[in-house]
């Protein structure tokens, strides 16, 4: 009853030793046409990263395959020598992991019972290994310089981190790499964008600077009030966030401090089938009287959310288990993207307000405690990843959290993962609820001190533009000061793009549409202010001397700067349109200080740029490029020729904002250069 040619089914070390190598033999016996994908990771991650139960050495496991009758064995892997020194059967292919498709290609015309292993230590268990100290920290890092990064996702989606993230700029969507969680897979290097840095330690490095956690870090106020005695009472606890960010070591923590405190505990861990940064739910029952029941917990049976992200406790996961009339909520306002968002810019995402409307909608009104947990714990302890134990010190200051403060640092300590960190985010998280405009004035100088060193002279765009140009911002935004600084940052950075000429061009081009709002709708700005974003974006496109000229610039290097060690070792990561044309396929490391030079005299062949004389001019992106501005501007034209109401302008609202769907590189850039025309024409006709 299966039309299907050519079956592929996935399956992990762990089940095929249990029992999956069974359905193999019995797939042999059959004469089924399927390639086995197994994942070879060491750990059974839908449990919880245990080791796998029976295992044998790989070599051994292609031995047996080979045996049983497998037409074919290959396996890819992230370190291929590491993996041919396994002493493999001559018949078993290694390829690079990069080659993943082209192989899975391969075994699916070869015919018969194919495998395909890859061969990879699960990221996540190096991340706990490193963390706990039974390793030593990577010796390569990953930054992404901002400025050079267009926010199109293609490095999330070709990874499939959570850890590449989007962060908003004054130039728009960008893509950063959250530090704290990241398994230093570095697949996300892969992604089609010139943006990325390697920072790779010596393995004798020089000296070595504190942790910038214990440097940032604040010590909490002591003695800090004692919080009301806790509930007399069985409570049960629904935790809900995401993967990868603690979400069940801080339910062991609660979990140990209650059994210090003479309760007894049942907890049940709903982790299975989900990545890093996907939805991770621990419920526990703390309980005095001696009964016990399931240790999950059953729908409108919490006391008390404890929601270490907003999205997740906004899901139907979330809220299954609360009641209006029963459940206390203490959280996060933090809300960490999904992959889709990530990978895709273009996906809508719920407001904060939303989500925190729903979970009031299915929580008790009086009891309901928020903060910027990740925030705080990064401007306070000098790590966000101590936002979860700051909610837990929320809690338990506000009396919801049946254990005694005394019990949880005891169990902080047994723990014995970044002990001083998290006792002082708890400390931290208990004098949120305690006095909060203390903690966030707190906070707030803590922060200012870290940005004081990297914050640039405020009158650096003003001496780039020069008099005349500034005089020219003051009188098109008026008396709007929000508009004038955007004006001011966009002009500043044309000139830097190319000349004051330029600059001037593009004010030109504002004011005309600056003109027409204030004429149709007196005192707006907001067509005003999307017409000079969208317009800076297609003017100051990123060729190749634009981002040798952002891959000096301080403010976007500082992401790297931030893990950077003495005697580390920098690295661009870039492929050159001409090495494309010459059919390389892969990026090439340059040397961040052997070729800072040769990177400064490229940025200044601007002077080349659109002139006979540009080498890189005739690519068919650049020509793509250089067309846009005026097809941009022709369009809003249309849009406002004749307006002479506000909602008339809403078109050329819609049209000055399609301009953010030009992001990416080389082919990635033609193809959303293609939906921004299609979405041009669509405004177009319904205008």
């Amino acid at each position: 009853f299966v039309h299907t040619p050519h079956l592929v089914q996935n399956i992990g070390d762990g089940t095929f030793f249990h029992s999956g190598q069974l359905a193999v033999t019995a797939a042999i016996a059959a004469g089924v046409n399927i390639t086995y994908k197994l994942l070879w990771n060491g750990a059974v991650a839908m449990t919880g990263g245990q080791d796998p139960t029976g295992g044998i050495p790989l070599e051994r496991v292609c031995r047996a395959l080979l045996a049983q009758g497998v037409a074919r064995i290959a396996i890819t892997s992230d370190d291929p020598a590491r993996t041919r020194r396994l002493g493999l059967p001559s018949e078993v292919d290694v390829r690079d992991r990069t080659e993943l498709a082209e192989v899975q290609r391969e075994l699916a015309e070869a015919g018969g019972v194919t495998v395909l292993i890859h061969d990879q230590r699960c990221a996540a268990e190096l991340r706990r290994d490193r963390k706990r100290g039974k390793i030593g920290p990577p010796r390569t890092r990953v930054a992404v310089n901002h400025r050079v990064c267009e926010g199109c996702g293609h490095c999330a989606e070709i990874s499939n981190c959570l850890s590449v993230q989007p962060f908003d700029t004054p130039f728009g969507r960008k893509t950063t790499i959250d530090q704290d969680s990241c398994n230093i897979d570095l697949s996300c290097l892969e992604g089609d964008c010139p943006a990325f840095i390697t920072v790779a330690r010596p393995k004798r490095p020089r000296r070595r600077r504190a942790s910038k956690p214990s440097a940032g870090r604040a010590v909490p106020p002591q003695p800090i009030p004692a919080p009301p005695t806790p509930p007399d009472a069985d409570v049960n606890i629904h935790i809900t966030g995401i993967g990868g960010t603690g979400v069940v070591t801080t339910g062991q923590l609660i979990g140990t401090a209650a059994m210090l405190d003479g309760a007894g505990v049942q907890g049940l861990d709903q982790i299975g089938l989900s990545q890093k940064a996907g939805p991770v739910v621990s419920d526990l029952r703390i309980n005095r009287s001696g009964r016990s029941g399931s240790s999950r917990l059953g729908d409108r049976q919490a006391d008390l959310l404890l929601a270490f992200d907003l999205l997740v406790a906004a899901s139907a996961t979330g809220l299954d288990a609360a009641d209006p009339a029963r459940t206390a909520v203490v959280g996060s306002l933090d809300v960490v993207p999904p992959g889709a968002k990530t990978a895709h810019p273009e996906t809508d995402m719920p407001e904060a307000e939303e989500l925190l409307e729903r979970v009031g909608a299915e929580t008790r009104r009086d009891a309901q405690f928020w903060a910027g947990a990740s925030d705080l714990a990064q401007a306070l302890v000098g790590d966000a990843v101590g936002a979860n134990v700051f909610v837990v010190g929320m809690a338990v200051q506000a009396g919801l959290l049946p254990v005694t403060p005394a019990a949880l640092e005891t169990a902080i300590e047994l723990n014995g993962v970044a002990v001083e960190l998290n006792t002082a985010a708890f400390g931290w998280g208990r004098w949120w609820v305690a006095d909060q405009p203390m903690v966030e004035a707190a906070a707030a100088r803590q922060a200012a001190s870290a940005a004081r060193d990297a914050r640039a002279p405020e009158n650096a765009d003003r001496a780039v533009l020069g008099q005349k140009l500034h005089d020219r911002i003051a009188e098109l935004a008026d008396s709007d000061t929000v508009l004038a600084a955007a004006l001011e940052l966009f002009a500043a950075e044309l000139t830097r793009f190319q000349n004051r000429a330029l600059a001037a061009r593009y004010l030109d081009a504002v004011a005309e549409f600056a003109a027409v709002e204030q004429r149709v709708h007196p005192g707006a700005s907001a067509l005003t202010a999307a017409v000079a974003a969208g317009l800076f974006k297609l003017t100051a496109y990123k060729d190749e001397y634009e981002v040798a000229r952002l891959l000096l610039d301080s403010d976007g290097h500082a992401p790297a700067a931030a893990v950077t060690q003495p005697g580390d070792r920098l690295a661009w990561l870039l492929h050159p349109p001409a090495l494309r044309a010459l059919g390389y396929k892969r990026k090439i490391a340059l040397s961040v200080r052997r070729w800072r030079p040769l990177i400064a005299l490229l940025a200044k062949g601007k002077r080349l740029r659109g002139t006979p004389l540009d080498p890189f001019g005739r690519a068919k992106v650049r020509q793509q490029e250089r067309r846009l501005p005026a097809e941009y501007l022709a369009a809003l034209r249309r849009a406002i020729d004749g307006a002479t109401a506000p909602e008339e302008l809403q078109t050329a609202q819609a049209i000055a904002e399609a301009a953010d769907l030009v992001r990416g590189y080389e082919e990635i850039k033609l193809a959303n250069i293609d939906k921004f025309r299609s979405r041009l024409a669509g405004l177009a006709d319904t205008s």
